[in-house]
């Protein structure tokens, strides 16, 4: 009995794409996508490949007439996972995960209408949490904390619309604050203190209104509180900078199936 082929990139009269499609690369002909449409929806497993290869660079599984999307993406160099989540209208939702070239968990991230919105974290390779932070609308908002590869406590404090707020502390590996002090809508408040790793406080500072105090300034503060500090040493402990969460591979919006 003889096989038909399957029919393919078929419209219908009101130019909607109709049943299986196949999208070819003009100038490579390889196959760019291929999928089942329904009045120009996608519907079910799609797949999609990287430019001029057979190599698969994501799967997309749609629900609900194309507007649901649970997608799986694929590194070109190794085939393995880089990146699964969910996407509503186009639009990252929900608990996305990033994986780096050998598969391995990098980071997890929650989304809302395409803005990170909840709780991220990133992992060290050995699987020890590296950092947590907290996202409303694409911005850090709330407590975050940062951690050395054996789960000690590298620093903590928080945020408000993405910046710095409240108390703050970087800490050496042995649980020596570093560097500790408070911050307000970004800008350096008050007593600003830093130490070596023994403990003993090698710098201090002191800011009103966005404004670092001079010496003379600094020891009238002090004197007026009473305020007084042990043997202090010369050399000054780096502080550590922010940093925001690793960068991992970024993924494209949904794919086109233009």
């Amino acid at each position: 009995m003889k096989a038909f082929a399957q029919p393919k990139n078929k419209t219908d009269d009101k130019g909607l794409k109709q049943g299986y499609w196949e999208k070819t690369d003009a100038d490579t002909k390889r196959v760019v996508y291929k999928g089942t449409f329904k009045d120009n929806k996608p519907q079910g497993i799609f797949h999609y490949y990287y430019k001029g290869t057979d190599s698969l660079r994501s799967k997309s599984d749609f629900r609900q007439d194309g507007k649901v999307a649970y997608v799986t993406m694929y590194y070109l160099a190794t085939g393995k996972i880089q990146a699964k989540g969910k996407y509503i209208n186009e639009e990252k939702d929900s608990v996305w995960n990033f994986y780096d070239e050998k598969g391995v968990l990098l980071s997890t991230e929650v989304y809302l209408n395409g803005n990170k919105n909840g709780i991220s974290k990133v992992v060290y390779a050995n699987g020890n949490l590296s950092e947590i932070k907290n996202y409303k609308n694409n911005l850090l908002e709330g407590s975050f904390k940062l951690y050395y590869e054996d789960k000690k406590v590298k620093a903590e404090g928080a945020y408000v619309s993405d910046q710095y707020d409240g108390k703050c502390s970087w800490y050496f590996p042995n649980g020596i604050a570093a560097a500790q002090g408070f911050y307000e809508k970004g800008i350096k408040k008050g007593l600003w203190l830093y130490k070596a790793q023994n403990g003993k406080v090698t710098e201090k500072e002191v800011w009103q209104n966005g404004k670092q105090l001079s010496q003379k300034e600094m020891d009238a503060y002090f004197k007026s509180k009473n305020i007084t500090f042990p043997e202090e040493k010369k050399t000054t402990p780096q502080l550590q900078k922010r940093t925001d969460t690793p960068k991992t591979n970024s993924s494209p919006l949904q794919e086109s199936h233009e």
